[in-house]
């Protein structure tokens, strides 16, 4: 029997699609050849993708937060 893990992500980027190369979120980017880059490398807009949308999930939770207390 063989013992499957899910990988762990170290970078938090690879939780979104790579707006650069399509890359599936998970999956490491490839370089112009089709190359994977190394472990942990994702292109900046993958970066920034990421940041933006953690950013939004930040302002709906503060959002939601504010409304909770309201009541």
């Amino acid at each position: 029997m063989t013992n499957r893990r899910e990988p762990t992500i170290h970078n938090r980027a690879l939780m979104v699609e790579c707006p650069c190369c399509g890359c599936v979120p998970g999956a490491r980017c490839l370089d112009t050849r089709g190359t994977p880059l190394k472990p942990g490398k994702v292109h900046r807009e993958r970066t920034e993708a990421h940041r933006e949308r953690t950013e939004a999930h930040r302002e709906r939770t503060e959002a939601h937060r504010e409304r909770e207390t309201q009541r």
